[in-house]
């Protein structure tokens, strides 16, 4: 009569052996329990099919195969090619190799030849002609921009020069065979002086390599300083920094003919239309084009130039009512005469045909309340455009194809959820990369037209069911006018008891060009992670993020820490209506730059729905903010004083009344560290309890050792204040 009890006992025990809390916490930190197997990529090789290698038997090395991906797999080299760049690799280094001198390799010149380095050196294999290049580089190169010591330089197409910045603002040309320099330009690096402007490549060799077409900006920007604390004596670093209070820095194209020394200057900025980026040589190499924003980025035009007489014309002139979001959305086709562009006119990102010889819109390809979020390749033989696409209100990701004459829209992928997609260069395959927040990731190959060819990888969950972990909950609330959809997430830890109470944190970024609510799987996700503290985890996308056109991107235009911060605690009062089982007295909120300048918005202005608050690198005063990231939203503080004097947290400082923790590096080149001091010094003036933890030499997002100890210090600051069950204990691990 004992044998059932006993039964019983055995079946019940492992349950109540798992891992829970902090200890879950760690374990995983060190291991991912959902593990996908299989290929998750494909390289994809120009002319279509992908990249395999072997060891090469006969010659030694490794063998190189162009395979289909219907399974024909041939040698990307023949013989005659692989005997030939052994040959000449000996003869030019001296050094006997039995097989291919390389393991990996790049494409370059516009895939005409392939790059490697051996021995030290750097070579380049031309394939048409036969020719293995020794390549030369400058004795000192870079840096090129604030945090990047690398050359930021290119080769030209036929690989006798090199172009490349040094010291932030000098664009030189090396000569391969005579190790010669010639100084061409000033002002050729970003070095912060535009502001996050992503200009895309700062210059660019003509196809013929005789030109090159080059950005100019002038390098008077204001001085910030930087200080390094930990020298005897301690120093001051000055780099430049464009406030939202500071004038635009002029920008000019030039194009210079390194045969005949002479340059042509192509345009010059305006204070109007003061941004200038993406420059790039049209089909032919007679002509430059590039792209103008207007100062409160709601104007783009996409203009060219004739590189020899400075002639320009205009291409397309496209606008908005608030902002263009829209970078790197110029696409040539390989016909030479027309281009394809992603616009928001309508007030939904869309694609349009346009005639670059001309100058003129064909037609729209894409229509309707819907998001194109970018085009994935182009079968220009058989006429078609495939594209992802936002579904859902944002959560999912799909792909779709049209035709070049804007008819036979279709949806290639079937599931819901969010679909990555890596196209080939024929735009004949693709690799879906699929999840959903109840289906775990899985990489599939398939035809342009959808259908399967095999499956690549899949991903188990025996690890996850083992450890009890809970499938987060994605979420549909009203944001602060009643009215509109916010979406959300909700992470608990495992073994939730919904007969419990928990304290909740609320991890926010919502920043108007990143949307942080996908219907992916994210079981395992970071934030997960912190759940196992005893936390609820939330995070919602409100007005001000993208993905839902452009009324609900722009819903906080002018209004920075206004709409936004609204929708986040009409959003967090709506959650804790809808599940008794979190505490809305134990509510915390934590971001890291836009997050850590929302998060102090919204402890400041709603202290009754959030009680603690962690910021990391934080604007405490969008004034002290970078010109071109604050400015396209909030434009300026002399045109919008109203805006920015209600978006001011530092103004509001002496209101805190919540638990109030900032986290900030020295060396931070984003949000500058002034902007933590002026806060804390009006927190110190008013009497009001703040918390700072400062990372000496510490940039804008930590890493290494600061990155472990932010993390820690976000969560124990979360667990002492909060006070999930079995805080203490928690917390005493978290530090051990």
């Amino acid at each position: 009569m004992r044998l059932v009890p006993l039964l019983l006992l055995l079946a019940v025990a492992p349950l109540s052996a798992q891992v829970r809390g902090v200890e879950l916490y760690q374990l995983l930190g060190k291991e991912i329990p959902a593990k996908t197997t299989g290929t998750t990529r494909l390289p994809w090789l120009p002319g279509g099919g992908y990249l395999e290698s072997a060891p090469d038997s006969v010659r030694g090395g490794r063998a190189f195969f162009r395979v289909d991906p219907t399974g024909k797999r041939v040698p990307l080299f023949d013989d005659k090619t692989v005997t030939r760049i052994i040959s000449e690799y000996t003869r030019l280094s001296g050094k006997e190799t039995r097989g291919l001198p390389f393991t990996i390799f790049t494409w370059e010149s516009n895939n005409s030849a392939i790059g490697f380095s051996a021995g030290g050196n750097r070579y380049a294999y031309q394939l048409a002609g036969g020719t293995l290049l020794k390549l030369g580089l400058p004795a000192k190169t870079g840096p090129f921009d604030i945090g990047q010591d690398g050359a930021a330089g290119a080769f030209s197409p036929d690989f006798t020069r090199y172009a490349f910045v040094r010291d932030y603002d000098n664009l030189w040309v090396f000569d391969v065979a005579s190790g010669k320099e010639e100084l061409i330009g000033k002002g050729t690096s970003e070095d912060n002086t535009i502001g996050f402007l992503n200009a895309g490549q700062w210059f660019t060799w003509s196809p013929d390599s005789r030109r090159i077409a080059y950005l100019k900006a002038s390098q008077s920007g204001t001085k910030t300083p930087a200080l390094h604390g930990l020298t005897k004596p301690s120093s001051i670093e000055y780099f430049r920094y464009p406030y939202t209070t500071d004038s635009t820095a002029r920008m000019e194209v030039w194009v210079a003919d390194l045969d005949s020394k002479q340059q042509v200057k192509l345009t010059t900025s305006t204070v109007e239309n003061p941004w200038i980026r993406e420059i790039t040589w049209l089909p032919g190499g007679k002509e430059v084009a590039w792209q103008v924003l207007g100062q409160w980025q709601d104007r783009l035009e996409l203009n060219a130039g004739d590189a020899t007489t400075g002639a320009n014309r205009q291409l397309m002139l496209d606008r908005d009512t608030a902002f263009m979001t829209d970078e790197h959305s110029f696409r040539l086709l390989a016909d030479g005469k027309r281009f394809l562009w992603l616009s928001e006119r309508t007030g939904w990102r869309h694609i349009y045909l346009y005639d670059h010889v001309a100058g003129k819109l064909v037609k729209p390809l894409t229509s309707g309340e819907w998001e194109v979020e970018q085009i994935e390749g182009v079968d220009e033989s058989g006429g078609w455009v495939y594209f992802t696409a936002a579904a859902n209100l944002g959560l999912d990701r799909q792909l779709f194809r049209v035709k070049l004459d804007g008819t036979g829209l279709t949806k290639l992928t079937s599931e819901d959820g969010v679909h990555s997609i890596s196209m080939d260069a024929t735009a004949h395959w693709f690799v879906d990369d699929y999840s959903s927040i109840a289906s775990p990731r899985t990489v599939s190959l398939r035809s342009a037209d959808g259908k399967l060819v095999r499956i690549l990888a899949t991903t188990s969950l025996d690890r996850v069911k083992e450890l009890g972990l809970e499938t987060p909950e994605l979420m549909m609330v009203k944001g602060a006018d009643g009215v509109t959809d916010i979406s959300g997430i909700v992470f608990k830890p495992a073994g939730f008891d919904p007969a419990k109470k928990y304290p909740m944190i609320v991890y926010v970024y919502g920043g108007p060009h990143v949307k942080s609510v996908h219907n992916s799987f994210e079981t395992i996700d970071s934030r997960a992670r912190w759940a196992q503290l005893g936390f609820i985890v939330a995070e919602f996308d409100a007005r001000g993020t993208p993905g839902r056109g452009k009324a609900f991107n722009a819903g906080n235009f002018l209004q920075l820490g206004q709409t936004d911060v609204d929708d986040q605690a009409a959003a967090a009062r709506a959650l804790s209506r809808l599940k008794p089982w979190i505490d809305s007295t134990r509510v915390g909120v934590t971001g890291i730059s836009h997050g850590g300048y929302l998060t102090l918005m919204m402890v400041l202005r709603y202290p009754d729905v959030y009680q603690v608050g962690v910021a990391t690198a934080p604007l405490t005063d969008l004034g002290n903010g970078p010109r071109q990231y604050t400015g396209w939203n909030m434009r300026t503080p002399a045109s919008n004083p109203d805006g920015y004097a209600k978006a001011n947290p530092v103004a509001l400082a002496a209101t805190l009344r919540s638990r109030l923790l900032i986290q900030h590096g020295t060396n931070d080149r984003n949000a500058v560290l002034g902007n933590t001091l002026q806060f804390a010094r009006k927190a110190i003036d008013a009497g009001r309890p703040l918390d700072m933890m400062i990372y000496p030499e510490g940039d804008h997002v930590f890493v290494g050792k600061d990155a472990a100890h932010g993390l820690k210090g976000m969560l124990g600051y979360f667990l002492e204040h909060l006070q999930p069950e079995g805080w203490d204990h928690s917390l005493a691990v978290l530090w051990q």
